[in-house]
């Protein structure tokens, strides 16, 4: 987490040291003030007898007392030097702060990247949001404003508490006595503190969850009027945030209020103390100044760290959602061989079943050859494993028995990055960047020239469609392409893929949105494509199918027909029964 701001995060621990020094010093040179108006310099510690010889050049308190000007200016200069210092100190630390903010979401964001297809399908989104933004912000704190408060009250406490125990042992033992106090009265709140922040992350996390599928979903939304549901439902995890916010600044403040006790009592006792080794003559009036100056300088800086100790459980609280999701191991890209494929699939004997539900066979012994440059047609009913078939294709997960092979090689011993680069599918419901439509086509090749990338739009159909707008390909589609229609944004998502130059193009149910004119001409210019790509098609109609070199057709995860068109219309399966009722529906 600070990778690369290293120095800058310990130089502001440095310059944080040189204002406590400085600071301490300041403050000490008005007790050497007061004793001097006092005239009680002859009375002076080891500390206050050297601060005298440096300031008078070795000459003593009369010269001190013949040139007073000395101590207000030199608590001055002493002010200033302190300002510089710190001004110099806090900058760094915004750097360091923004730097490690940087880190933190780059290293979580590229580990997001990595993660497999599986966990985004049982983590929430808002979860995930929640961790790389509040979570994040939480330690980010922690390790700049947090350690440094605790570094602040350690330097402060040990040069006060140095200088107070050479003026008077007595003293700086009574002015202390209420710290370790107020420290274990801190210390049992952590667990509790903890626990009721861990509760209010978890509650603001479902907020941002609500809110996320609320955006992806407003159309949805929309068309069955649930505006009202939506906002009850949001208003009952809103309530139950807010129940545990309260809670936990309850608690909070409960702490913050009680412990001022403490600090008020430190003092008073200290003040009290003082004045009374005073009338026995033990220290001087300054003493008593320094004293109650010291006992304020540390108590607060304390009280803050006792503070802070009581919010480390929103820190734990916090790291431990972000080392969860940083144990989860990421997919390993690069392992494996590298290959330019030629488009030959088989599935041999392929099973698989989900990981969460172990005991339900999506593929249960699936076997198939699929040459290259050849086009297939998948059918089934809902369920029945079409595109699990997909998602095993493209090493979205690995089958629990049998194997993939492409061009007779396991894919299992193909990287994920080469594998994925050879075989590219195009979804019933694509994704599309909010972006412009030629920039959204060169995703899949950012070397695209412009004849590039109308010649992809033309084989999905979309270059007219795409010249009618006024802005043509730099007409900008939207967030997930709400600009466009369902077909217009099925065809922008074929382009895409037929672009990337993939020599295995899937196709899951992607042409569903486009009528069967359309649906014609696509198949007729990927079929122009020849020998150059390898076309798997997931459709449920038969106009789709029939063109295909040959259709398979799913049910229960297995193969319940195989065969072409013709051959499948003489059988009485459920290609049959499919083809007999579309066709009567036209």
């Amino acid at each position: 987490m600070l990778k690369g701001c290293w120095g800058i995060y310990i130089a502001s621990f440095v310059f944080q040291f040189l204002m406590t020094v400085l600071t301490v010093f300041t403050s000490f040179l008005a007790k050497v003030l007061v004793d001097a108006l006092s005239h009680e310099l002859e009375r002076a510690e080891f500390l206050e007898s050297w601060v005298i010889q440096f300031l008078s050049r070795g000459q003593g308190a009369e010269y001190i007392y013949q040139h007073m000007a000395i101590l207000p200016v030199s608590v001055l200069i002493s002010a200033l030097v302190t300002v510089a210092i710190s001004y110099f100190r806090f900058s760094l630390r915004a750097n360091a702060s923004s730097r490690i903010n940087k880190q933190m979401q780059l290293v979580l964001f590229r580990h997001l990247e990595k993660l497999p297809f599986s966990v985004f399908k049982t983590e929430k989104s808002g979860d995930l949001i929640q961790t790389c933004t509040r979570d994040v912000d939480v330690l980010r704190q922690f390790l700049v404003m947090f350690l440094s408060q605790i570094t602040y009250t350690i330097f402060i406490v040990v040069l006060c508490f140095s200088i107070l125990f050479e003026i008077s042992w007595k003293l700086t033992l009574v002015s202390l006595a209420m710290f370790p106090i107020m420290f274990v009265y801190s210390f049992f709140l952590i667990k509790e503190v903890r626990n009721r922040f861990r509760k209010t992350d978890d509650s603001e996390a479902e907020l941002v969850d609500a809110i996320t599928q609320n955006l992806n979903g407003v159309r949805l939304v929309k068309a069955f009027n649930a505006e009202t549901r939506e906002i009850d439902r949001f208003e009952r995890r809103l309530n139950h945030y807010s129940s545990a916010f309260r809670r936990e600044k309850r608690l909070s403040a409960f702490f913050f209020s009680s412990s001022d006790i403490f600090i008020f009592a430190s003092r008073s006792v200290a003040i009290v103390y003082a004045i009374y080794l005073v009338f026995k003559g033990e220290i001087t009036s300054g003493s008593v100044f320094v004293s109650y100056t010291f006992v304020n300088m540390m108590v607060w800086p304390l009280r803050n760290t006792a503070t802070n100790l009581s919010r480390l459980g929103q820190t734990l609280a916090a790291t431990d959602r972000i080392q969860r999701l940083l144990d989860i191991v990421p997919e390993d890209l690069e392992e494996g061989e590298s290959i330019q494929a030629q488009g030959n699939i088989e599935f041999r004997n392929v099973s698989f079943a989900y990981p969460d539900e172990p005991e339900k066979i999506v593929i249960n012994d699936v076997s198939f050859r699929v040459p290259k440059g050849s086009t297939v047609a998948i059918m089934g009913k809902t369920g029945s494993g079409k595109s699990t078939l997909f998602q095993l294709l493209t090493g979205l997960y690995q089958p629990t028995k049998g194997s993939i092979l492409l061009d007779d090689k396991d894919i299992s011993t193909i990287s994920l990055r080469s594998l994925r680069h050879n075989v590219v599918p195009v979804l019933q419901d694509p994704f599309l960047f909010s972006k412009s439509i030629s920039e959204n086509i060169k995703i899949a090749n950012k070397d695209a020239s412009d004849d590039d990338i109308r010649n992809a739009a033309r084989i999905a159909s979309l270059d007219q469609a795409i010249e009618s707008f006024s802005e043509g390909y730099d007409t900008a589609v939207g967030e997930k392409g709400v600009t466009l229609s369902g077909g217009q944004k099925q065809r922008l998502a074929i382009a895409r893929t037929v672009h990337s130059g993939a020599p295995v193009l899937l196709f899951d149910d992607s042409l569903s949105a486009v009528d069967a004119q359309t649906d014609l001409a696509i198949r007729r210019e990927l079929k122009a494509l020849g020998s150059r790509c390898t076309t798997l098609i997931i459709t449920h109609r038969v106009s789709t199918a029939k063109d295909a070199d040959y259709i398979y057709v799913l049910e229960k995860g297995k193969i319940a027909e195989m065969g072409t068109n013709e051959e499948l219309l003489k059988g009485k399966g459920l290609y049959a029964r499919v083809a007999e009722i579309q066709s009567a529906m036209r």
